[in-house]
């Protein structure tokens, strides 16, 4: 198919979302009520398979991130199970290529299967002993200057590959596989390689084995576990990009250190993250969507007036608009990082340490407010076919995904405090401020210069710099939790001052802005309280603030959730639909 199909720049996003609608329209995309888990996760090659008709060249998806963002946004709303499997087959697989293998005709045939669908892509980097402690993994690639190639080997069992997406025995899979490489016995680090895992005929490459695990309670994939029994590897297969070379005698080059060179060839990840947890935020606004549809029909008893609407009870209306709020926040934040991905105008550095703030912190909101709207949605809200509790799974395997939340956290805060440079949403400049605001920004200033002087205090008798570093780690969680609300509230009030202040769009996010930031005081008036920066009578009036900030935002939720511009097909879930869950579900019943 050709790539002009899908342009590389996307500057039409009403264009985008009209081509995605069509995408999505398709049978294939339709919930299945009836399948398990396993047929699921073998459903979702065929959705694959149809994105790549829809939408043409792999390789022109990939490199257009809008079309690439909104792929994933699409998937986590209306194909969870496809959701899954995107990151590994365009960000990880199939950019590795591109990026790693930039002027390399000799890859040219596997390009050719992915950019096709032909084959689907699966990156092999965590292992049975290690998780995200990947400079410790020992899956080995042996150099055979002899044979001008690579010997392949799991040496022990905590080196199985756990747990990619390969389990499927009818799905072609071509993997992109980190391994550590040994040059004449001297470890050079951890690189990517490429293997043929699957053929057409479903056949495993020889000297490899794969044994499927269980199913997972919460989502659906087709993980496994993978071990190398001297797998045959030819030079082309390393994937080296320029952090590394053998010359013809067979003696390895680098310009980096080890941990330099790993982190040049795995710059994809940093896509495949915001990627992901854009996409969790997406299924939280589909879930808010759909929660609200039900709590304004829903009737509940109430005293002296029989019935109400369930969202006219507060612990219901607090929450649902709370949780608007804080979406809407991490909606911003999420457009702020994808802008600049794919403008590329950021240093790598710059880019993959917003990355590491973005993901831990708008995928566990999402989270949270999922598992609100499952909750006050009751029984309801446990039916897959109301969507909510499938949305649960996918956020739970993002936050594991590509990065454990808390590792990224600490890996974040260690730059912050080393005084690495941020990019933020205002730029330096002045944003709109609503009282109670700056002391977001405080809040991470306090925390990143405790901690750095924690740090760097003299050693005690006995006590080394991982001891340290250890007794900080729940602060430095701390810091880039802190760090990243306060970027979600500022891009909050950069999207205020842009508002005309007379409009209706400035009420909307005017409301939106006070609800955020009187729920964050709120939920941490004990600490600025102990800081100084709060006081008592302040403190209890946070509850009234909330309150009364909940009421003002309440005649805008229309607006924000037009904001959100959601697919028409959510409302096929019985709480959302237009004729009202009643009928919807006795129309199954009759």
């Amino acid at each position: 198919m050709s790539e002009s199909r899908v342009p590389v720049a996307e500057s039409n996003a009403r264009e985008r979302e009209s081509r995605f609608a069509r995408l999505f329209s398709s049978e294939v995309f339709r919930q299945r009520e009836h399948q398990t888990l396993g047929e699921r996760a073998r459903h979702a090659y065929r959705q694959l398979q149809e994105v790549h008709r829809g939408l043409g060249s792999g390789k022109a998806i990939a490199q257009d991130l809008p079309s690439l963002f909104a792929l994933f946004e699409w998937s986590a709303m209306l194909a969870p199970e496809l959701f899954l499997v995107l990151s590994g087959h365009f960000n990880l697989t199939l950019n590795a290529l591109l990026s790693l293998g930039r002027g390399r005709t000799d890859l040219e045939d596997y390009l050719r299967e992915l950019d096709s669908g032909d084959s689907v892509g699966v990156f092999l980097l965590t292992e049975l002993g290690y998780g995200s402690t990947v400079f410790s993994l020992e899956t080995e690639a042996e150099y055979d200057h002899d044979r001008r190639g690579f010997w392949l080997t799991t040496p022990r069992d905590a080196a199985l590959k756990f747990m990619p997406n390969v389990g499927a025995e009818d799905v072609p899979k071509l993997v992109v596989i980190a391994a550590r490489l040994k040059v004449g016995g001297e470890d050079q680090g951890v690189f990517p390689f490429i293997l043929r895992l699957r053929g057409k005929d479903g056949g495993l490459h020889r000297g490899v084995r794969v044994v499927p695990q269980p199913e997972r309670p919460l989502y659906a994939m087709d993980n496994a576990m993978i071990g190398f029994d001297r797998v045959w590897l030819s030079f082309r297969d390393w994937l080296p990009g320029d952090a590394g070379s053998i010359n013809e005698q067979g003696a390895f080059h680098s310009d980096y250190g080890k941990r330099e060179r790993f982190r040049r060839t795995v710059e994809m990840l940093q896509t495949g993250r915001v990627a992901l947890a854009c996409g969790t935020v997406a299924s939280a606004r589909a879930s808010l969507s759909i929660a609200l549809s039900y709590a304004r029909q829903r009737r509940v008893a109430v005293p002296d007036r029989g019935t109400a609407a369930m969202l006219d009870c507060w612990n219901v209306q607090h929450d649902l608009l709370v949780g608007l709020a804080r979406i809407h926040a991490c909606t911003l934040f999420g457009r702020f990082v994808q802008g600049l991905f794919s403008q590329g105008d950021e240093e790598r550095e710059a880019l993959s340490l917003l990355a590491m703030l973005l993901k831990p912190y708008i995928s566990k909101s999402a989270f949270d407010v999922i598992q609100m709207c499952r909750e006050r949605c009751g029984a309801q809200g446990m039916f897959g076919v109301n969507r909510i509790p499938e949305y649960l799974g996918t956020c739970q395997a993002v936050m594991t995904a590509e990065g454990e939340n808390q590792v990224l956290q600490l890996t974040a805060a260690r730059r912050l405090v080393m005084g690495e440079h941020l990019r933020t949403p205002a730029g330096g400049t002045d944003a709109v401020r609503t009282e109670g605001s700056s002391l977001f920004a405080e809040r991470a200033r306090r925390l990143r210069t405790r901690i750095a002087q924690g740090l760097e205090a003299p050693l005690g008798p006995g006590e080394d710099r991982f001891e340290r570093w250890n007794a900080w780690s729940t602060e430095a969680i701390a810091l880039a939790e802190a760090q990243g609300e306060a970027l979600a509230l500022e891009c909050l009030q950069v999207a205020l001052r842009a508002k005309v202040p007379s409009s209706e769009g400035f009420r909307t996010a005017s409301a939106v802005l006070r609800v955020f930031v009187a729920d964050g005081l709120r939920r941490h008036a004990g600490w600025f309280q102990s800081e100084g920066l709060l006081g008592a009578e302040e403190a209890r009036r946070l509850d009234v603030e909330l309150r009364e900030a909940c009421v003002e935002l309440l005649p805008h939720v229309p607006r924000v959730l037009e904001s959100f511009a959601l697919p028409e097909a959510l409302r096929e879930a019985p709480i959302a639909a237009p004729e009202g869950y009643v009928e919807a579900w006795a129309r199954r019943f009759r």
